[in-house]
């Protein structure tokens, strides 16, 4: 065989390689906590990423853009993104219940609405929408209701998320997250024998006597 031939023959074995990559050999290299992976790098699923699951995505590099169903706390998402790294734009949409993998704590809640955003490389240049929940509540490992509440980008000041969580008579929280530096400044005020109190203060987030405070995140 000669020199061309070779070449030829190299070349076809890796674009086959590169199109049929299988996913579980990216996350062994990796070391992505996933379970049950199947499919390729370009179109597979996986029953659980972390507390994300079932997840399932398509990756259209040619086009440019790649789209990816996944489940948290029992309601299903969709991501939507398009043009990346240049002027890419991302949407992020709700799109109902959905069985999911199992956690230490239990959320139920009905979220719905889209948040877009657009860009340029690492930068956010534009955001709209909202997401919005009803009747949040903590149904495990204990019973607790939470309220109604919403969450938005804002990119005015770069990956800014912000949301608020309120329940009449009980309690409103507010949280401001700068998802670059990855810290978070979460607001609260509680009324008088709120729900949420002894639970705060177990976590030695509101002193004895406190019904409002502040706290800082990082991760």
């Amino acid at each position: 065989m000669n020199r061309r031939a070779m070449v030829w023959v190299l070349l076809v074995f890796v674009l086959t390689l590169l199109v049929e990559l299988p996913a579980n050999w990216l996350v062994r290299a990796s070391g992505l906590p996933m379970r049950e992976v199947s499919g390729s790098l370009w179109q597979g699923q996986a029953h659980q990423l972390g507390p994300v699951g079932p997840l399932r995505w398509v990756v259209q590099p040619w086009h440019l853009q790649a789209d990816a169903q996944f489940g948290v706390q029992g309601q299903g998402w969709q991501l939507h993104i398009a043009g990346w790294p240049w002027r890419w734009q991302m949407e992020v949409t709700a799109r109902g219940a959905e069985a999911t993998v199992s956690t230490d704590y239990r959320l139920a809640g009905q979220w719905q609405g889209a948040l877009k955003v657009q860009g340029a490389g690492r930068l956010c240049r534009a955001s709209e929408g909202r997401v919005t929940v009803t009747d949040l509540a903590l149904s495990e490992p204990w019973s607790l209701g939470l309220g109604q509440g919403w969450l938005e980008m804002d990119c005015h000041s770069g990956w800014r998320l912000r949301g608020q969580l309120a329940q009449q008579g009980q309690h409103q929280l507010a949280v401001d997250a700068d998802l670059g530096a990855r810290r978070a400044e979460v607001v609260f005020e509680l009324q008088q024998e709120a729900a949420l109190t002894p639970l705060l203060r177990g976590a030695q987030w509101l002193g004895p006597q406190a019904l409002a405070g502040q706290r800082d995140l990082r991760w």
